[in-house]
């Protein structure tokens, strides 16, 4: 099970995500929908680890991960565009 526990963003004082909870089961499909602009890719690049929280915890499978580097957590992303991934420049 995925748990996104109260998880925040801001970029230059902008709140991008605000107290953000999730609760996905295990074997369950998601989707992730929203307009241009609301964070969806913000909380991809968190889960990931590309992105680092304003606060609040990422927990899989009763295991704390969002402490974890990018290359240890069970997450990939596949972006539109060719994207360089800082910490491996």
């Amino acid at each position: 099970m995925l748990e996104i526990r109260g998880i925040r963003k801001s970029f230059q004082g902008r709140q991008v995500l605000h107290e953000t909870h999730l609760t996905i089961a295990s074997g369950e499909f998601f989707s992730l929908l929203g307009p241009s602009g609301c964070g969806k890719t913000t909380l991809l690049r968190i889960l990931a680890g590309l992105e680092d929280a304003s606060g609040g915890e990422i927990w899989l499978d009763g295991q704390r991960i969002d402490q974890l580097p990018p290359q240890a957590r069970p997450f990939n992303l596949v972006f539109q565009k060719h994207a360089l991934f800082p910490h491996l420049s």
